[in-house]
């Protein structure tokens, strides 16, 4: 059987340095750099050490450290079953099958594909426009496509959300506040239909609570109202978050589920 510095040994890598530790008094330990070739982190550089007791205990403790991130990733994702909830019309949603009719419906196509390629350097997303635009669809299809690159991702309309936080007053299994925890947590999580819900202090305190935690984390947002609506229903506070390091684009009034019918 191979040991952990053989099969390293076969990896296409570049030196940077080599030098006697310190640590362990081993002689020509490596600096070296290799380049990721699988998974999300594919193109990424990675540098680590190779050649001694210490370069190998680092590698064993980074190896521990990705295994229980994947780990933590699992659970959140089994969290996202539990939580997105996706209209049956969406579920098979993806920029594949996203059909453009005009010049707006290609651009906001052209920016969420490279919102995912962009991702996580990216900002927020604001997709504004009337029902049955697309707004959703593409929303979708950037939950999908960072989820398979390994992102967590969460989506659900805000209504609902509203609904399953009010739901957990009476469910022993979920609390209000692991709920709102997990919205602020994911890498991505996105609000969709976001003042279609009847507005009332307590709907824009759990909103602002949530948004105001996820500043410098992306968040996709859909609405159906123009800006000016948006604002007076959010609040001055809430809409100043919601517009901060935002994109918006807008998609006009042609109804895109009737053309998919």
């Amino acid at each position: 059987m191979k040991s952990l510095k053989d099969f390293l040994e076969e990896i296409d890598f570049k030196v940077l340095e080599e030098y006697d530790c310190d640590g362990c008094g081993e002689k020509k330990v490596r600096k070296v750099e290799a380049v990721i070739h699988a998974g999300p982190r594919k193109g990424e550089k990675e540098i680590g050490l190779l050649g001694c007791k210490c370069a190998d205990r680092a590698m064993a403790e980074k190896l521990i450290k990705d295994v229980n991130k994947k780990q933590a990733a699992r659970n959140l994702m089994n969290k996202f079953a539990k939580y997105s909830l996706i209209n049956e019309s969406l579920e098979s949603a993806s920029f594949e099958n996203y059909e453009t009719t005009n010049e707006a419906q290609t651009q906001a196509k052209s920016v969420a594909v490279n919102y995912v390629k962009n991702f996580p350097n990216v900002g927020n997303l604001l997709f504004s426009g009337n029902y049955g635009t697309g707004k959703s669809h593409l929303s979708v299809s950037i939950t999908k496509e960072l989820i398979n690159n390994g992102h967590n991702c969460i989506f659900i309309s805000f209504p609902k959300l509203i609904t399953k936080i009010k739901d957990s007053f009476n469910n022993d299994s979920v609390s209000e506040d692991e709920i709102i925890r997990l919205m602020k947590q994911v890498d991505l999580l996105v609000i969709d239909d976001l003042g279609a819900e009847h507005k009332t202090p307590w709907t824009t305190s759990r909103l602002f609570e949530i948004i105001d935690d996820r500043a410098g984390k992306p968040t996709v947002f859909t609405t159906n109202l123009e800006a000016a609506e948006l604002k007076d229903w959010v609040g001055d506070r809430i809409f100043s978050r919601i517009m901060n390091d935002t994109q918006r684009v807008k998609l006009d009034s042609f109804d895109y589920r009737r053309l998919k019918k």
